[in-house]
């Protein structure tokens, strides 16, 4: 009782009223039974204190902790304790004995902190041992026996209670999905941690944020170049007043998923610069999900899945608990980019990437002239800035200066110092001066390394914000104008040990906490292959036993084959295929057949004879070029097309189609002449 009551406390969702009741109340019982002293309630005293408590759960459960779960546990160590202090039979032991399992559930319930696996181990230590004791004390009640006698049956009671309890274990572990907070919390739980990721930056915001050392998330890389991501992307803001950045295109995208939930964003371009992430992400404070830029696909088990036109994704549901993802991203290779880029800004860039704030110091643009002066191509003005602040200018998280209603004046021409924030504002601003499109990213650093767990460690003070800057002929890069923290922390001793705990974290997380549905599906596949392989063992047997068999039936197969060499049945056989192939395939026929009738002009094209053409070119149309996926219009499955003469062909057709078929309009037989010639002219391109 004492480890069960143990392990619900340690979730600190017990209130501390409960806490003082029930554990004064097991004090003063193990002191009386110590003492020999009597029960002092009645099984009748128990029954009435037990009437007056339901009328009390109700008021607990309305007014005082607003809760049925937590009342609930309430009446679990109320029963309890009402228990303990009446004479007890063999049966009110085994009601105990159910009464702190059911506190041990409930404490699964409202934690999923690692440290319950010691209160649990503990915990089932002590039933072992109560069972024991327990049978023992019956044995030795009801029949006189030597110790030798005994401990053969406690011996084997103990073994398959042990088994018992870990093959249960396992059971409902493989069977339950696992989820990041306690299942009876989940609708009503708040963000475990609140890391002041938000979809806006005000200047000297981050500055707060990066004192706090708690844990963001975790990542670890499965595939690409090692260290190839320096940052995880969140947010990017595009619109600055000079205070604040904001997101001005709120207009987000439903992404489909695949059947291996996997979201695709766009397809890799150069599979050499690819690199693979599995990362468990803390409850935040945000919908958003990070990953290195640029992201190609994410794997998750989630209900949905947005991204917005800034390539920033979310998920469409917020979720209260951890949540276990993977991305593939594209790392861009700033080398391939030189020779790429060209100063032609495209037309169909929005202009809010270019926008400034007003009343804007124009010391500001004077300064990114004459930083960019020199420079002939978008990346090498974003270069030249980035090398410039780095070099003239000092991170500090200590902000002495006033601010003022010019921060970015007082920073670049006074300050000189500041933080992440400021540095990439004034990156961004003294690009947008010069011509060159920047948008504000909010995200985190790498993180700690820990070469234990193979893992990225990313707290809350590695919450960063840089800039991507648009490169004609390469799209959006990163560049970061920060320069690196002076305080710099050294590994020691307890930097080292801390590796080792997280390590363990991770793998509670990953394989304990974590374990979803897509996690058990995976895991029933692998026994699914292990049934086949079994079942192909099997088929093996059978092959040979039909060979066996096909031994024995020689004589009959003779006189089949007999058979089957009078003509006569290959007639009837014929005769019955043809039959059953005109009229499985009548209506096709059919078709086919008001073609051909159309073509000597003996008959109208109907709405049949429309659609068939028209799939035939769209089919001779798709073997060069993508399938239409499934919810995709007609029209979005051509305007996707890249060239240019199957398109021209797939919209001649599609407008005779649709006067046909949503139109409910006749076809001339010019218009079925065109479709005709769609046909000849789609098989012509090469």
């Amino acid at each position: 009782m004492l480890s069960a009551f143990f392990a619900l406390a340690l979730t600190g969702r017990l209130d501390l009223p409960a806490v003082m009741i029930f554990a004064i109340g097991m004090c003063l019982s193990l002191y009386r039974t110590i003492k020999g002293l009597r029960e002092p309630l009645s099984a009748r005293g128990a029954f009435f204190l037990s009437c007056v408590y339901i009328a009390f759960f109700f008021v607990d459960s309305l007014i005082l902790s607003h809760s049925f779960i937590q009342a609930s546990v309430h009446l679990v160590l109320f029963l309890q304790l009402t228990k303990v202090y009446q004479e007890k039979n063999d049966k009110d032991y085994l009601y105990l004995i159910i009464l702190s399992f059911l506190q041990i559930l409930a404490a699964s319930s409202l934690t999923i902190d690692m440290s319950f696996v010691a209160t649990l181990f503990l915990f089932l230590v002590a039933l072992v041992a109560t069972l024991m004791s327990f049978d023992m004390y019956r044995a030795e009640r009801h029949t006189a026996t030597e110790t030798q006698e005994v401990a053969t049956p406690l011996t084997g009671m103990s073994l398959w209670a042990t088994v018992w309890i870990i093959a249960t274990a396992v059971v409902l572990f493989l069977l339950i999905p696992r989820v990041g907070t306690g299942y009876f919390t989940q609708a009503a739980s708040q963000s475990l941690l609140l890391s002041g990721f938000t979809d806006s930056v005000q200047l000297g915001e981050i500055g707060q944020v990066k004192l706090s050392t708690a844990v963001v998330m975790h990542a670890r890389q499965i595939s690409g170049a090692p260290f190839s991501v320096l940052k995880w992307r969140g947010i990017a803001l595009d619109r600055f007043d000079g205070h604040n950045w904001v997101k001005t295109d709120r207009i987000r995208s439903v992404l489909p998923p695949s059947a291996d939930n996997q979201y695709r964003i766009a397809p890799v371009i150069h599979p050499g610069d690819a690199a693979r992430y599995e990362i468990i992400l803390e409850p935040l404070a945000t919908s958003a999900l990070f990953g290195p830029h640029e992201v190609r696909w994410i794997l998750g088990s989630f209900q949905a899945v947005d991204v917005d036109n800034d390539n920033s994704i979310y998920m469409r549901y917020p979720t209260g608990h951890r949540t276990q993802y993977e991305v593939l991203s594209e790392i861009p290779d700033r080398s391939r980019m030189l020779a790429a880029d060209h100063s032609q800004i495209s037309a169909e860039l929005n202009p809010r990437y270019l926008q400034l704030p007003k009343n804007l110091d124009p010391r500001v643009a004077q300064l990114g002239a004459e930083i960019t002066g020199k420079a002939r191509t978008s990346l090498e003005k974003a270069s030249l800035v980035e090398g410039y602040l780095k070099r003239n200018y000092a991170y500090t998280l200590n902000l002495t200066w006033n601010p003022g209603p010019q921060p970015l004046s007082t920073f670049l021409f006074e300050a000189k110092s500041g933080h992440c924030e400021y540095f990439a504002s004034s990156m961004a601003i003294l690009l947008r001066t010069a011509g060159v499109p920047t948008r504000l990213v909010n995200g985190f650093l790498m993180g700690e390394y820990n070469p234990v767990g193979n893992d990225y460690i990313i707290r809350e003070s590695d919450a960063h914000s840089w800039v991507e800057v648009y490169i004609p002929g390469s799209g959006w890069i990163e560049f970061d104008p920060t320069p690196p923290d002076p305080t710099h922390r050294d590994v020691n001793l307890a930097t080292q040990i801390s590796h080792y705990v997280d390590a363990i974290q991770m793998f509670w997380n990953s394989y304990v906490i974590v374990y979803d549905s897509g996690s058990q599906l995976q895991l029933f596949r692998s026994a699914q292959d292990r049934v086949l392989s079994v079942q192909m063992a099997l088929r093996n047997k059978t092959n040979q036993w039909m060979l066996s068999m096909d031994r024995l039936s020689g004589p009959i197969l003779t006189g089949i084959n007999d058979g089957i060499a009078d003509p006569k049945l290959w007639i009837v056989l014929v005769l019955l295929g043809s039959g059953t192939v005109v009229f499985l395939y009548r209506q096709s026929l059919r078709t086919q057949l008001q073609i051909w009738q159309v073509r000597r002009g003996r008959g109208d094209a109907g709405l049949k004879v429309v659609e068939r053409l028209f799939y035939k070119v769209t089919h001779v149309a798709e073997r060069k070029a993508p399938k239409r996926k499934q919810g995709e219009t007609w029209r979005e499955w051509i305007a996707a097309i890249s060239d240019a003469d199957r398109r021209f062909i797939l919209t001649k057709a599609l407008e005779i189609f649709e006067k046909a078929k949503y139109g409910g309009m006749q076809v001339s037989p010019e218009e079925f002449a065109l479709l005709e010639q769609a046909m000849q002219e789609m098989k012509s391109v090469k």
